[in-house]
């Protein structure tokens, strides 16, 4: 389904909005851009004070837990009234673990048992 990094890390990200949005949880255009950070894409955001500029407003474990919660919130809601959403998130991550996006971090907080092959974990 998805043939490209950029697509899988798109589909994180719109889930993550979506339920800020749900949630009525304020993200910050700072917040944002750092969902989109990657050494690896060419789409990548190229903001070299971005990481500064966040970390004066939330720590790196704060922001982390907040975009983890919003996910892991949008996961158990896709699985809830999707039977084949669950492999959608496995498959997305599986793509974006090619490369190096900082997105994972989140992602393997939020949802790395559920999504993640199962024998990673022993």
């Amino acid at each position: 389904m998805f043939q490209t990094q950029t697509e899988a890390r798109q589909f994180f990200i719109e889930r993550l909005i979506r339920q800020a949005n749900f949630e009525r949880v304020p993200l910050s255009d700072d917040e944002r851009e750092m969902l989109l950070w990657s050494e690896s894409a060419p789409d990548s955001v190229s903001d070299p004070e971005l990481a500064t500029r966040l970390a004066a407003s939330i720590s790196d474990a704060d922001y982390e837990s907040k975009m983890a919660g919003l996910l892991s919130r949008s996961f158990a809601e896709d699985v809830s009234g999707d039977t084949s959403a669950q492999q959608l998130w496995q498959d997305a991550r599986a793509v974006l673990k090619k490369g190096d996006h900082y997105i994972l971090i989140v992602i393997d907080k939020a949802v790395g048992p559920q999504v993640g092959k199962w024998w990673k974990f022993w």
